[in-house]
């Protein structure tokens, strides 16, 4: 067997001695070896000609991501390509996300892969050609959440005005919590702040920035937690990376409490920034988007009050305008002229009732005398009985109607009156006279004298203070006992009440207390 390392099989001279086995003469070529012993020579041979990683620049295709979490693509230039393999816990450090036709640099070590006996690159690394990888992961994630409609404005919640409590997320020794609660304090002091402490930087922080997102909008309700707000100071992209994550995007859409995220300066913009429903420039300005300022509300109230004063005392003028006005009518200064108005009007339709009466009367007797006439002129005896019976009856009727309607005018005239007294102001004020009697009635029926009438009393200390229990007496204590007819003053002994006055007639044998 030769010497060298890697003995390769040659088909044509193992061919040529088997066929002359036989022939001792010639010598026996060399020595067959198994495909595994040929891919074993080679990977020798890989370690040895590529010790270390290797980088190497291509354009990615055939891109494969398996559900074990692995990758597989090829790589590929203009001319050739070569098999790359980049497992789960490489994979998972990926800050982009790896598609058929990207340019990237790998760095990794070279290797053969047995089971098919191809050559295949192990990726350790991986970079996008011509911009960082938290670039295009940024841009990748963007375009993501934009198709599932995370950024859609109409989604975004409003900012209560008055907010009960608010939620921060942010660290517990950063800068931004001292800026956040310095601002809320000048500005609002009427909400409760609840702080959940949280990485916001490094490999961990996403994850607790969205637990405590989270943790938050899950006991808005309990404490009453109106808006939250995620917070941090300002940095380099990959100081501000856990706010670019996946998990804080995904926690700030689902939250029911409106967020504000204030995340690095002015011209930082995160992904949570663009998913929360109000983008603050700093930490300090989403304190300041999160409560109102007492003091503008307090200047604006009391501009509305002024206002208000200066339209009360406008109305007031106008009132008093319109009730002097009203007091200088004639309806006030002569109350009862529009009722002797009244009264004329009355009498002059009285009369004209009375004349067109009498003009109707004459009238009906002309119209009697001429039939009258002509049977007088016919002198039929009989005729003229019968006609002068017609004529009796005729008059008792006439008689009748007029009399019946002379008395529903007067009816009516009179009803016209009775309503005219009744709108009379003189007759408002006897009612109200009459009102302000019976309460005077009442109110002497429900004063204390009237109880001390029947027999009660009332007692009092020097102060004038009544008096409801010996509890407040001591010994020796004036004390002053009112009676229907008079007051009676005594002192307070050890047993009693030793008496100055004599109790009233008709009280003898009653204790006064």
């Amino acid at each position: 067997m030769p010497s060298d390392r890697f003995a390769f099989f040659d088909p044509d001279k193992s061919k040529a001695a088997s066929l002359s086995a036989g022939e001792a003469s010639e010598p026996a070529g060399p020595r067959a070896m198994s495909v595994s012993a040929l891919l074993a020579g080679v990977k020798g041979a890989l370690a040895d000609a590529y010790p270390g990683r290797v980088t190497v620049v291509g354009e990615i295709s055939n891109f494969k991501f398996h559900s074990s979490g692995h990758m597989y693509f090829r790589l590929k230039d203009a001319n050739s390509a070569v098999d790359v393999a980049m497992f789960k816990g490489r994979a998972a450090k990926l800050k982009f996300t790896p598609a058929d036709g990207m340019e990237v640099i790998i760095a990794g070590r070279i290797d053969v892969y047995e089971v098919r006996g191809q050559l295949q690159l192990y990726a350790d690394r991986m970079t996008p050609c011509g911009q960082g990888a938290l670039e295009l992961a940024f841009r990748q994630l963007c375009d993501k959440l934009r198709d599932e409609g995370l950024f859609d404005p109409s989604l975004k919640k409003p900012i209560p005005q008055f907010p009960r409590a608010i939620g921060i997320v942010t660290s517990l020794t950063g800068a931004a919590l001292r800026d956040i609660r310095r601002t809320l304090r000048r500005r609002w002091r009427g909400a409760t702040v609840y702080v959940v402490g949280a990485m916001v930087q490094g490999s961990e922080a996403a994850g607790q920035v969205a637990d405590a997102v989270a943790l938050l909008d899950a006991n808005a309700d309990a404490y009453e937690i109106d808006v939250i707000i995620v917070a941090r100071g300002g940095g380099s992209i990959e100081d501000l990376w856990a706010f670019n994550e996946e998990p804080v995007a995904r926690a700030i859409y689902r939250a029911g409490t409106p967020v504000i995220c204030g995340v690095g300066h002015e011209t930082d913009t995160t992904i949570a920034d663009m998913v929360s429903d109000v983008r603050a420039a700093t930490p300090t300005a989403a304190a300041e988007l999160a409560v109102p300022d007492a003091g503008e509300i307090g200047r604006y109230i009391d501009d509305l009050a002024a206002r208000m004063t200066v339209r009360v005392r406008e109305n007031m003028a106008a009132a008093r305008l319109a009730l002097s006005g009203v007091g200088r009518s004639v309806v006030f200064r002569d109350p009862m002229a529009h009722v002797r108005t009244r009264i004329q009007q009355i009498d002059e339709l009285s009369l004209r009732a009375r004349g067109g009466l009498a003009q109707r009367l004459a009238g009906a007797r002309e119209a009697l005398q001429r039939p009258a006439n002509r049977l007088a002129a016919l002198h039929p005896a009989h005729l003229a009985a019968s006609a002068g019976a017609r004529l009796q009856q005729s008059q008792h009727r006439l008689v009748w109607a007029l009399g019946r309607r002379a008395k529903l005018t007067g009816d009516l005239l009179g009803e016209i009156t009775r309503r005219f007294q009744a709108c009379s102001p003189v007759h408002r004020i006897v009612l109200a006279s009459q009102q302000i009697d019976a309460a005077a009635r009442q109110l002497e029926a429900m004063s204390y004298r009237a109880v001390l009438g029947r027999g009660f009393s009332v007692t009092r200390d020097s102060a004038g203070k009544i008096l409801r229990s010996t509890q407040q007496t001591s010994d020796g204590q004036t004390i002053t006992t009112e009676l229907s007819d008079g007051k009676v003053t005594s002192v307070v002994g050890q047993t009693g009440v030793r008496r100055k006055k004599k109790p009233p007639p008709g009280n003898e044998g009653k204790l006064f207390d």
